[in-house]
């Protein structure tokens, strides 16, 4: 009994009481997580721009454009498993929800696979079609091919915030995004600043401990999602 009231606590019923004080309750957390997206990013290029050589800097920038596009592709289905949850969750068929969600999460797990392969792989010849230069490609590559280790973790988070914010919660995303955010950060300093010397190239070391952020959150929110 106490756990379905607290449960109710984190939802945010859209049928019961004042639409637009609960459309803004919903938004809020969705805002937030906007937010601190480009808070960590931005915070990721200074660490690099400040404690790198502009090679490092310039490689991470070159890189934009593709991790906009893989990451929109992991976006997108996390939105097609928010619809899809809220209309089984809204006709009320248990065993529907069920079944959506577990498969939701194993399409999600493997679009995170294949778009970590494609990127892996595929990384420098994308590069040398967007005329990235010469002296950056190098670099630019590695980032490429470090970031798609957390690609699958990131499909597998998108599962989750798509699950949680059918149910009317988009709070827990928000905590775990700012968990992961953080600790990203002070990984980025321990490791880049004060600890060089043990991966020898800062950009490999920001970038490898981005993707432990990675899946630190993928972990914590699909324990939540499958245990509620």
């Amino acid at each position: 009994m106490c756990e379905n009231t607290k449960k109710k606590a984190r939802s945010i019923e859209m049928v019961t009481g004042s639409l637009w004080k609960n459309i803004f309750l919903f938004s809020i957390p969705l805002m937030c997580s906007q937010l601190l997206e480009v808070v960590f990013n931005l915070s990721d290029v200074a660490v690099v721009g400040r404690f790198a050589d502009y090679k490092a800097l310039g490689a991470v920038g070159s890189t934009t454009l593709l991790v906009t596009l893989f990451v929109g592709f992991l976006i997108g289905m996390g939105s097609g498993v928010n619809v899809r949850t809220a209309h089984a969750l809204g006709s009320g068929n248990r065993q529907n929800t069920e079944e959506t969600v577990h498969s939701a999460l194993i399409l999600c797990a493997l679009m995170g696979l294949l778009v970590g392969a494609v990127c892996f792989f595929f990384s420098g010849g994308m590069l040398k079609l967007l005329h990235t230069k010469d002296d950056l490609i190098g670099q630019a590559s590695l980032y490429l091919k470090i970031y798609a280790i957390g690609l699958p973790a990131m499909g597998v988070y998108n599962f989750g915030n798509g699950v949680l914010s059918a149910r009317g919660d988009t709070k827990r995303p928000l905590y775990y995004l700012a968990a992961a955010g953080v600790l990203n950060v002070i990984l980025n300093l321990f490791f880049v600043i004060w600890l060089p010397q043990v991966l020898l190239l800062p950009l490999r070391s920001h970038s490898m401990f981005l993707q432990c952020s990675s899946w630190y959150i993928c972990s914590a929110e699909k324990m939540n999602v499958m245990f509620h």
